[in-house]
C-alpha cells in the first residue's frame, strides 16, 4: 500500500511539474482571423498511424494546454486512444498535422485534438470534445460541446450562430464555424474517408466512441462542414483579448 502511494504522488508530481513547465514555455501563437475551418481549406496528402505507448500519450496530453480544457489525463481510457500523422497540403505547400482520437472513461466522450507543425489560417491548436448520444452508430448523435483553437476554450453546447465573418465580432475578435452534430452514417463516411471510414464502422463493430475516435484520426476531413456527416453549421466569436 505504502508503495502504491509513492507511486500515485510521484504520478502526480510528474503532471504538475510536466504542465508547470509547459505553462511557462508556452508559445505564443498568431492571431486567427475571419471565419477559420483548417480541415476546410487543407488537402490531404497521406496518413501515417502510430503506435504510441500509454506513457507516450499520457506526457502528450498533459503537457497540451488546449487538452487540459476539455478533460483532465486521469480521465482517458488509455487503451483505445488513437494517433495518426497526416501531410497535408495548404497553399500549394505540404505540412504535417498531428491527429489524436481520445476515448473518456465515462464512454460517452471523446476528445478530437489537431496539432499543425504550421499554422493554417492561424490556427496551429484546434481540439473537440464530442459527446456521444446513442448506443449505435446508426442512430447516434456526436454533438460538439466545446472547441478549443489555439488554447482559447468555448463552450458549443447550444447551436449559435453568433457571426457570418470577422466583421460581425469587432476587433481583436474573429468568427469561427464549427459543426454542432454529426451523424456518422455508412454513406457519409464513405463519401468523405472512403474504405479507411468503412474500416472504422467495421473495426468498431458500431460502437459510437470508438467510431467517433477512429474518424477523428483517420479522416479529419470528416469533420470539415462540408461534409455529408455534419447535421448543422454553427459559428461563434473568438475574443484573442481574452486568450491565456
Amino acid at each position: 500500500m505504502r508503495r502504491r502511494a509513492l507511486l500515485a504522488v510521484f504520478v502526480a508530481l510528474l503532471i504538475v511539474g510536466a504542465y508547470g513547465a509547459y505553462v511557462v514555455s508556452y508559445p505564443k501563437y498568431p492571431e486567427v482571423k475571419g471565419c477559420v475551418n483548417p480541415f476546410a481549406v487543407t488537402k490531404p496528402v497521406s496518413r501515417t498511424l502510430e503506435n504510441w505507448s500509454k506513457a507516450h500519450i499520457f506526457f502528450k496530453l498533459a503537457t497540451s494546454r488546449d487538452f487540459w480544457k476539455l478533460a483532465k489525463p486521469w480521465d482517458v481510457d488509455y487503451s483505445h486512444v488513437k494517433v495518426a500523422k497526416h501531410v497535408i497540403e495548404y497553399n500549394g505547400e505540404k505540412t504535417t498535422m498531428l491527429a489524436m482520437g481520445i476515448p473518456l472513461k465515462d464512454k460517452k466522450h471523446v476528445i478530437a485534438l489537431y496539432e499543425f507543425s504550421k499554422p493554417v489560417q492561424g490556427v496551429k491548436v484546434r481540439s473537440f470534445l464530442l459527446e456521444v448520444q446513442g448506443d449505435n452508430i446508426g442512430n447516434a448523435t456526436i454533438k460538439t460541446k466545446a472547441m478549443t483553437t489555439n488554447g482559447a476554450y468555448t463552450p458549443t453546447s447550444s447551436c449559435s450562430h453568433e457571426c457570418t465573418s470577422g466583421d460581425d465580432c469587432g476587433y481583436f475578435a474573429s468568427c469561427n464555424e464549427y459543426c454542432c452534430y454529426y451523424h456518422f452514417t455508412s454513406d457519409c463516411l464513405a463519401d468523405c474517408c472512403g474504405l479507411a471510414g468503412v474500416a472504422c464502422l467495421v473495426t468498431c463493430g458500431g460502437s459510437p466512441p470508438c467510431v467517433a475516435a477512429c474518424v477523428a484520426v483517420s479522416c479529419p476531413i470528416c469533420l470539415a462542414l462540408s461534409s455529408g456527416c455534419c447535421g448543422e453549421i454553427g459559428s461563434y466569436c473568438i475574443d484573442w483579448g481574452d486568450m491565456p
